[in-house]
């Protein structure tokens, strides 16, 4: 059942206009950006692991944007279009139509970073960073995305509106990008500095400053904001359970 709901995902979202233009726009973006980077004078006088990371930054970033849209109607949807019912009808067991729902975003965000991957093999060349600027954006891509995913499905369950999911899933990535893009600046207020620490995107983004600009490259220099990033995804889990607990107890679906 998890891969029928998975496949059902894959050919509605993935195999449509709609993923098509989302893959596109990220592509654009990222040769603009990789573009500027090799280009622009300014940009061009940065050391190249300071290109990298910024680089990474971007493709995380549009990564968690079209997820974020993505995932905010990949639930709710079968409750506006009224399409939950025959799925309801077999019946299904919640924990797989979670679980579809899950590998069907994941594979959106596989999908992007394939599309990232020449842009990173590009603009990595000739240094010996390129194994770990891959294995690392996959890494902490996969664990955020997983972790974001899973938050925005309990508040899925929680509103049953794609518009108030898509409105508080934004208004959420935002409360953690920004403080992440500027975490330098408030380094020594010690809320900003409680706050880095359990912010997904700003252990991403340090893990990634970490290995591409002070070459530590080993998974043990690194394991503080991986380890941050699974207690995230714990946190998701747990929240995600206690939405769908509460969905279910409406009697809508069965868990056996």
């Amino acid at each position: 059942m998890i891969k029928y709901i998975w496949l059902k995902e894959i050919k509605a979202e993935l195999y449509t206009w709609k993923s098509t233009l989302w893959l596109l726009i990220a592509s654009l973006i990222f040769s603009f950006t990789s573009y500027l980077l090799l280009t622009n004078q300014e940009l061009s006088l940065l050391d190249q692991t300071e290109l990298l990371w910024l680089l990474s930054k971007i493709i995380i970033g549009v990564a968690f944007l079209i997820v974020t849209i993505d995932a905010s109607s990949i639930i709710t949807t079968e409750f506006e279009k009224e399409t939950a019912e025959t799925l309801f009808v077999a019946p299904i067991r919640l924990r797989d139509f979670i679980l579809g729902k899950l590998l069907a975003s994941l594979t959106l965000w596989g999908a992007l970073y394939i599309v990232a991957i020449p842009y990173m093999a590009v603009t990595s060349a000739g240094t010996k960073l390129a194994p770990a600027f891959l294995g690392y954006v996959a890494l902490l891509g996969t664990l955020g995305v997983t972790a974001l995913v899973m938050v925005i499905f309990a508040i899925s369950f929680l509103y049953r509106s794609s518009k108030n999911t898509l409105t508080t899933s934004l208004v959420i990535l935002l409360a953690f990008s920004i403080p992440a893009l500027f975490s330098s600046t408030f380094k020594n207020n010690t809320v900003a500095q409680v706050f880095s620490r359990i912010n997904p995107v700003d252990n991403i983004f340090e893990s990634l400053d970490n290995v591409l600009v002070d070459y530590q490259l080993s998974l043990v220099n690194n394991w503080p904001y991986v380890f941050h990033l699974i207690l995230f995804c714990l946190f998701g889990l747990l929240f995600m359970a206690f939405a769908a607990r509460r969905f279910q107890a409406h009697g809508v679906i069965e868990n056996s």
